[in-house]
């Protein structure tokens, strides 16, 4: 029940969703001066969220920033957070999304030899997924770029965060894995990702990838065109800040 809760809150909750709800109101509203206020609002809405300078000045002082691996440490194991990505089951592929830094970035811990397993974390994530877990078919992925198959663990069976946390502690317990393991997900992820497994009394490090803002830049394209990309990274932020909100009301994080 609080997985689809919280799936519904966030689709209410986005950019798209009010600059489309201003739109309809403006198609079926009979008066002509609140037509036009709202038509005003929907184009205002649109171009403060797409705008990418707006994104940056206000998402930056708020996202953790990318960070390397100490090359000096070693882990018995890396925690791979899922989605990363969507599976073609008729071509069998596995298309990577905007996200797949996770995985990626993974890859050459383990072929240094600087990580010794890799736990993969992630089950379907949506309401309706008929397709096999995440981790089941990124297992598969991994093996075709030599990653050895016994050193894949995959936990199939989380659906969100905290299910995450709570499922990866079962087995690092289960295992005698030694701590601190290595997390990797998102920067924007991250901070909710971490407090859920401190939560769970999970010893780790952090592994941010993935970083939406970067440098400050005063470029006029930069500055004033409206870019549709800003509006999805809208998105991932909105639900990252009503993940903590929801997170903390529920008590899977202090």
């Amino acid at each position: 029940m609080f997985h689809a809760i919280s799936k519904l809150l966030f689709v209410f909750s986005t950019p798209i969703f009010w600059i489309g709800a201003l739109l309809l109101a403006a198609i079926f509203v009979k008066n002509a001066g609140l037509k036009k206020k709202l038509l005003i609002a929907a184009f205002a809405t649109f171009y403060l969220f797409s705008n990418s300078f707006l994104f940056d000045e206000i998402v930056g002082p708020w996202e953790p920033k990318m960070n390397e691996v100490d090359p000096n440490k070693k882990y018995d194991c890396v925690v791979v957070l899922g989605g990363y990505s969507v599976y073609a089951p008729r071509v069998k592929q596995i298309n990577l999304s905007e996200s797949a830094d996770r995985l990626t970035n993974t890859l050459p811990l383990y072929h240094s030899g600087q990580v010794k397993k890799i736990i993969l974390a992630g089950g379907p994530g949506n309401l309706y997924d008929f397709n096999e877990p995440e981790a089941i078919y990124a297992a598969n992925f991994l093996e075709s770029v030599s990653v050895k198959r016994k050193d894949i663990i995959t936990e199939p069976d989380s659906r969100n965060t905290h299910q995450n946390a709570v499922n990866a502690k079962k087995l690092i317990d289960s295992l005698n894995i030694k701590e601190p393991i290595l997390l990797v997900t998102s920067t924007t992820h991250m901070p909710r990702s971490s407090a859920c497994f401190e939560k769970q009394g999970i010893a780790h490090d952090q592994y941010r990838v993935d970083g939406l803002v970067g440098e400050r830049k005063f470029y006029f394209d930069h500055l004033f065109i409206p870019n549709a990309f800003v509006l999805l990274k809208w998105n991932v932020i909105i639900h990252e800040w009503l993940g903590l909100i929801s997170y903390k009301i529920a008590g899977y994080i202090d």
